[in-house]
């Protein structure tokens, strides 16, 4: 095997299948794998080299099926091919600086005709991306017929795995694909045809075809909760070259190893051209590697850029821009490729604000050493950047709530004429001048921090594994004391917030909510047990956020209620 360390990422590399056999991401400062993790792993790399390994122990083939025909022989093939057992011959060298090239070779013998497989790796130092480019050749001087598809397989999943099977945690799971200029989003793990990227349900078959508009395949990868993948297909001189379509698995195994393959419609090969084709070894300007003639139909190079690394914006830049420039052609990652990082474009509209929010999780816990009291921390000092609003609230719930016997007047007297009663209402609320909207300006304004805090509690690698106090072992998972395996009631997990932060729920909104109108009181009683089932399952992390934010909104109101002055 080769080992390859290009600074964030460990690639193992095997003559064997002439392929990557596991992929590490590194720990560092801006990516924070648990302790508890690296140390109770068998593997050495991870526990001695701190990096953890991504690829769920599938590796990244980059190989084509040359072997396999669709017919009748389902996934099993498309996980594994047959090339993965070949030998191939390796060649290191250092093309330029900062760029270490691996490139593998392999005579084919397919219907008794030649070709040769030529897979070439090229990493850049400081990098989460290399560059990733397959070339299949004709080698005689008469045209090459497969006799059906070429299936070409980049790679499957991207890990840790779930560390239970329940929805929420699959969730984070999935793949995605942009072919014919749309991005999709697929269902992971046992996930069927119906995920939680809003999916239609129903059976759909073993796999989806992508093959209506060839040419078209941009990019295909997948996600984990903190990691992702992704191969990027790259332009070339030649028409050729572009992948017709793909076909992803609709419901994959926990292994994750047959997830897509990208698809050649009735591949065929032109007799070997004359020219000798510009791959040579060590090759300083990547345009070397892939130009191909136009017209020259005698080979196919598929041109790849690849990422893993972190679910994370600040991954996803260059680290050293001129020697990316220098591969890829550009100085900055594709923009569109950000789209992918999140779970939902929705969510990406806050990135800003929940990449600001774990840059102060990290700096808060880098002086108190836990998590928990760093989110603590956070929600004490927001609640007190917000205090001049928060104040407004109160005096304003304050005012109405001494309105309460005028307001029930009106709402007897005009109970059959709600417009009547409106009108009324606001009446009042203008001869005392009280403007009720001043009391949901404090909620408004925290609303997208709450689904910044959301995203960066749920999907940050910082929670994982990250102990607070007591039964609270794990801020990214709910803090489940007792698991319920009894009878029919069976999986059904006690945890401890959210009852705290539904009983805090219910004391702010009986302090702050002047109902008079039964409608609304019903409503005011149903809405924290509502609450319970949105937070029954989610990391504990962000329940003890809500749970702080409420006990300190109870705190303030009743000292508000206790020394605040009516105004008249």
């Amino acid at each position: 095997s080769i080992e390859v360390d290009a600074g964030p990422n460990i690639y193992i590399l095997n003559t064997q299948g002439g392929r990557i056999e596991r992929v590490y991401v590194k720990h560092s400062d801006s990516v924070r794998l648990p302790n508890a993790v690296l140390n109770e792993s068998a593997d050495a790399i991870e526990k001695d080299r701190r990096a953890l390994e991504v690829t769920l122990g599938n590796g990244m083939d980059f190989q084509p099926h040359i072997y396999y025909s669709a017919g009748g022989q389902g996934a099993e093939p498309l996980a594994h091919p047959r090339l993965n057992d070949a030998i191939f011959k390796v060649e290191e060298s250092t093309p330029a600086q900062g760029v270490r090239e691996v490139r593998f070779t392999l005579p084919v013998e397919f219907k008794k005709h030649r070709l040769e497989l030529i897979k070439v790796f090229r990493f850049l130092e400081k990098e989460s991306f290399f560059h990733q480019i397959t070339v299949i050749r004709n080698l005689e001087n008469r045209p090459f017929a497969l006799g059906g598809d070429l299936f070409f397989k980049p790679f499957a999943g991207v890990g840790p795995g779930p560390e239970s099977d329940t929805s929420r945690e699959m969730a984070y799971f999935g793949r995605f694909i942009n072919y014919n200029d749309s991005l999709s989003r697929l269902p992971g793990y046992g996930a069927g045809g119906s995920g939680w990227f809003g999916c239609s349900g129903g059976d759909k078959g073993p796999f989806t075809l992508y093959l209506e508009a060839p040419d078209t395949l941009k990019y295909v990868g997948a996600h984990s909760r903190y990691f992702i993948m992704y191969t990027r297909f790259l332009s070339t001189d030649s028409k050729l070259s572009a992948l017709d379509g793909a076909v992803v698995t609709n419901n994959p195994s926990l292994k994750s190893d047959a997830f897509y393959t990208g698809i050649y419609k009735n591949f065929t090969l032109a007799a070997a051209h004359d020219a000798e084709l510009q791959l040579k070894p060590g090759a300083a300007r990547v345009t070397d590697l892939v130009k191909l003639d136009q017209a020259r139909t005698d080979a196919v190079v598929i041109n790849m850029q690849v990422f893993a690394g972190l679910r994370a914006d600040d991954q996803h830049v260059f680290n050293d821009p001129s020697v990316a420039s220098g591969e890829f052609g550009e100085e900055a990652p594709e923009s569109a490729m950000r789209d992918v990082i999140y779970s939902s474009t929705f969510l990406a509209l806050f990135a800003k604000i929940r990449d600001g929010i774990i840059w102060l999780l990290r700096f808060v816990e880098a002086y108190v050493g836990n998590y928990g009291y760093a989110i603590i921390i956070i929600a004490v000092g927001w609640k007190l950047i917000t205090y001049p609003l928060n104040q407004m609230q109160a005096k304003t719930m304050k005012k109405m709530n001494a309105l309460k016997p005028e307001m029930d007047v009106i709402n007897e007297k005009y109970k059959d004429d709600p417009n009547e009663r409106q009108k009324k209402t606001m009446e009042v609320y203008k001869k005392h001048k009280i403007n009720p909207a001043k009391g949901c300006l404090p909620i408004l304004i925290q609303i997208p921090i709450f689904i910044a805090l959301y995203s960066a509690f749920t999907e940050s690698i910082e929670l994982w594994h990250s102990p607070f106090i007591l039964w609270m072992h794990d801020l990214s998972e709910p803090d489940t004391v007792y698991t319920l395996n009894f009878w029919i009631i069976k999986g059904f997990t006690f945890n401890i917030l959210p009852l705290i932060m539904v009983a805090s729920q219910f004391a702010q909104q009986k302090l702050t909510t002047v109902a008079s109108d039964p409608q609304q009181k019903m409503l005011m009683y149903m809405m924290p047990f509502i609450m319970i089932f949105f937070f029954w399952s989610m990391p504990s992390g962000v329940t003890l956020y809500w749970t702080v934010q409420n006990i300190i909104s109870v705190l303030w109101q009743l000292a508000a209620n206790r020394f605040a002055k009516v105004e008249d």
